[in-house]
């Protein structure tokens, strides 16, 4: 009996998602940099901006739920502190506010979405959180490293990340809840401020005739440090002695400590700070300046010289 072969081809089809990626929250960091403690106890508040930031995959609204995403600042937000690393009770006071403005509250919710608003915001681009970082000043501390951390807690439910398929998720669908931390940090360095008047000798027709200046050179320096104040010889300087110039011709002088000797730069002339700074208290340095009246008479003129000061510490 006659019979025929039938045969047919099997084809499968397999269709590829998209690679779902988990949601991810990041952070930048809050480095408020290096300055001299001068600047963190009276000058200009110090800033700076850190971002926390929640990205996901591609996003598609489930259909059968309802997408969230909300977040907010834990850390209390009342008596902010950057605490020195080394010993924590020594601080610096900082606040933190929204960078384009406005005000935080701890434990209030900054960002609260839900439905189309999560979808539209995630698959275009990412949820951010701007915080501005201010120091305030008054702080009287020690030169070290100074930090504080600041955290978010970021809540999420329902969130597809693949394709919506008869009312369904397709991918992974995100739900979960995560606190993420940046770390404030200020370097505060050594600093001293120096005030200097200058030395005016005024008029006189002789080298003898000139009378001694007498006063002083003020320091106000970090807390905690101790140091040396030197005077360079100044441009002129011939031997032990410094010079004022007028053109070519050089008139003869010098600066005394207290106990008569010449204050120069090397370390047996050198003036010691009294105990450690307070970085309140000012170490006033009284000196005499003396044109010597042992040399010659010089040309009538205008003359000047230029004394660094040098503080080591």
């Amino acid at each position: 009996m006659p019979w025929r072969r039938w045969g047919f081809a099997v084809f499968m089809a397999m269709c590829s998602l998209p690679a779902a990626a988990v949601c991810t929250p990041v952070e930048s960091s809050g480095v408020l940099g290096s300055h001299p403690s001068q600047r963190v106890r009276t000058g200009t508040p110090i800033t700076t901006t850190a971002e926390f930031r929640f990205g996901c995959g591609t996003v598609v609204l489930a259909v059968l739920s309802t997408p969230t995403l909300k977040a907010k600042i834990t850390t209390p937000l009342t008596g902010l502190t950057l605490k020195n690393t080394t010993d924590s009770a020594v601080t610096v006071p900082y606040d933190i506010a929204p960078v384009g403005g406005g005000t935080y509250a701890a434990g209030v919710l900054i960002l609260d979405l839900g439905n189309t608003s999560v979808v539209s915001l995630l698959s275009n681009n990412q949820a951010i959180i701007g915080v501005k970082i201010t120091t305030l000043t008054g702080a009287n501390v020690p030169a070290g490293t100074y930090t504080d951390n600041i955290t978010v807690n970021w809540t999420y439910a329902n969130i597809c990340e693949g394709v919506a398929v008869a009312n369904a998720c397709v991918g992974n669908l995100r739900t979960g809840s995560v606190d993420r931390t940046i770390t404030v940090t200020l370097v505060v360095t050594n600093d001293c401020t120096i005030t200097a008047p200058n030395v005016q000798f005024g008029s006189a027709p002789l080298p003898s005739a000139f009378s001694t200046v007498a006063q002083s050179i003020t320091l106000l320096c970090t807390k905690g440090i101790t140091y040396t104040v030197g005077l360079d010889t100044g441009t002129y300087a011939s031997g032990a002695r410094r010079q004022m110039a007028s053109g070519l011709n050089r008139l003869q002088y010098n600066i005394f400590k207290s106990d008569q000797t010449v204050w120069g730069a090397l370390s047996g002339a050198r003036v010691a700070s009294v105990g450690a700074a307070d970085g309140f208290t000012p170490h006033v340095i009284p000196y005499t300046a003396t044109i010597y009246a042992d040399q010659p008479a010089v040309p009538q003129g205008s003359y000047s010289d230029s004394v660094k000061i040098d503080v080591q510490f």
